[in-house]
């Protein structure tokens, strides 16, 4: 059977070039995105650029166009957050080469080009001591993928919160203004949380027992059975316990830093790939890598909820036996039946 390609090549050479010249079918868009659209184009005429810009973006969540996309660029250059608009222009060649608009294409990337020398960057230093496990960066309140550490990043003139938190350390966070050159913010090595003192009730119990200096007291009575100490209440069994409580901990604080890693891969994914039939490699890997680590989030929770449950009915069934307890214990014998009550010493 005779392919397309072999079909094409059996064309004359006129009739291939005016096939190429053949634009491919308009998709149009739908009520939403149209409307959304053209009231961004409306505030863009009467100088609202801020706003112009945020009905283009909505328009392109709805419905992604290069149409809508080069005008969202144009926007944000306006605008003068060029990080957006060099993006912005990018993300226009790359659909419109999809679509087979090789004008826009070509239109997009010589915008991006032209823009790209006037960019700022924006650092992010996380130094080999300053690592610790769990470590989540965040630049205002997005996570900050771990491979985008000490990577120059090019971002809008505007003033930035850089932030760093770690299960059981003390979370640390700086400022940064970056208007006309660059910047670089060096994440410093994160304290740990200072130990909450436990008290022993017993000690003040104790404490508060024992008589003040020059105070008589009467002797105990005694029923006639030597006196012994009360059992310790920290058997093996509760020991046991609150290691598998700090297990718990020690997981589920794992549990919740691969999860925000995850989510963070997979908003960058979902960035790149706007549809299900994503043909943008890096964003397929980040979903790769985002699953990955979901699972090991999942695998941490799980970890924490049976160490917790364990450690639960550990401590719960493993109390020490009281002494002194009054049982009640069935007596039998050959005048009469009843009951007697018993006492554990």
């Amino acid at each position: 059977m005779m392919t397309a390609t072999s079909c094409l090549r059996r064309l004359p050479a006129l009739a291939v070039a005016a096939l190429a010249l053949v634009p491919r079918p308009a998709h149009a868009q739908s009520a939403e995105a149209e409307a959304l659209f053209q009231e961004g184009k409306r505030l863009m005429t009467r100088g609202e650029t801020a706003k112009a810009c945020e009905k283009f973006e909505a328009s392109d969540r709805v419905e992604p166009a290069s149409g809508t996309e080069i005008n969202l660029a144009r926007c944000r250059e306006t605008a003068g957050q060029l990080a957006s608009a060099w993006a912005a222009y990018l993300k226009t060649a790359a659909t419109a080469k999809h679509d087979g608009n090789a004008r826009r294409e070509a239109e997009a990337r010589k915008k991006a080009a032209a823009l790209e020398p006037r960019l700022i960057y924006l650092t992010i230093a996380v130094p080999d001591d300053a690592w610790v496990e769990g470590l989540v960066i965040k630049r205002n309140d997005t996570a900050v993928d771990a491979a985008l550490w000490n990577q120059r990043v090019p971002v809008d003139p505007d003033e930035y919160t850089i932030s760093g938190e770690a299960p059981g350390y003390q979370a640390w966070s700086t400022s940064v203004v970056v208007k006309t050159k660059d910047k670089k913010v060096s994440v410093p090595a994160l304290d740990r949380r200072p130990e909450v003192r436990r008290v022993d009730p017993r000690r003040d119990a104790r404490r508060t027992a024992e008589p003040d200096a020059g105070e008589v007291t009467a002797p105990a009575e005694h029923d006639g059975a030597e006196a012994r100490p009360a059992p310790s209440p920290w058997t093996g069994a509760r020991r046991l316990s609150v290691a598998l409580g700090a297990v718990a901990v020690a997981a589920a604080g794992a549990g919740i830093g691969l999860g925000l890693h995850a989510q963070s891969l997979e908003s960058q994914s979902d960035g790149l790939c706007k549809t299900p039939a994503c043909g943008d490699r890096r964003g397929v890997d980040l979903n790769r890598s985002a699953r990955r680590y979901a699972l090991a989030a999942n695998i941490g929770y799980a970890t924490a909820g049976a160490a917790l449950i364990g450690g639960a009915a550990l401590w719960l069934f493993g109390a020490p036996a009281a002494t002194g307890a009054v049982a009640v214990v069935p007596t039998i014998d050959a005048a009469r039946v009843g009951v007697s009550l018993a006492r554990s010493f």
